[in-house]
């Protein structure tokens, strides 16, 4: 094993029973399960490389505002809770 993936073992999956991995099975692998970053992800990985016309530009606005809208969603579930304050959006 490298030292780099001795340090950083959570960024690394054992696959050897996989022939391939598409989008989704990687956000399975990592545990990602809020919508809004799964979305971001999916945007970002395929970024221009799909048909539908859109360029690597539109799908990284996408991934943004994906990620701009679970910064709000933070905020959402915490207004009204003071001192339960666990995100800050600045």
């Amino acid at each position: 094993m490298s030292e780099n993936r001795a340090k950083n073992s959570h960024y690394y999956k054992n696959v050897a029973h996989l022939s391939e991995l598409d989008v989704y099975r990687v956000l399975e692998l990592f545990e990602v399960t809020d919508p809004c970053i799964q979305h971001a992800l999916k945007k970002l990985l395929v970024s221009g490389g799909r048909s539908g016309g859109k360029d690597r530009a539109a799908d990284v606005r996408e991934a943004v505002y994906s990620l701009q809208r679970w910064q709000e969603m933070r905020i959402e579930d915490q207004a009204g809770q003071p001192g339960e304050r666990t995100y800050d959006a600045s």
